[in-house]
């Protein structure tokens, strides 16, 4: 597997992360900053790391 694959899937997997921990996250790490959108940031860092799995796979 390329390396450039590997830091897709990862970057995927943490997107997902912090969709669905968002809620969790604000609320007890952050609770004094307010809300933080990082469900959005979690779609941004996803849509990259798709980008990085399927951009190589066209080559």
């Amino acid at each position: 597997m390329n390396n450039k694959i590997a830091k897709g899937i990862a970057l995927l997997l943490f997107g997902i992360l912090l969709c669905a921990g968002s809620g969790e996250i604000n609320a007890t790490i952050l609770y004094n900053f307010g809300d933080f959108p990082l469900a959005a940031i979690g779609v941004i860092v996803g849509a990259v790391g798709l980008y990085m799995v399927f951009s190589d796979m066209a080559e």
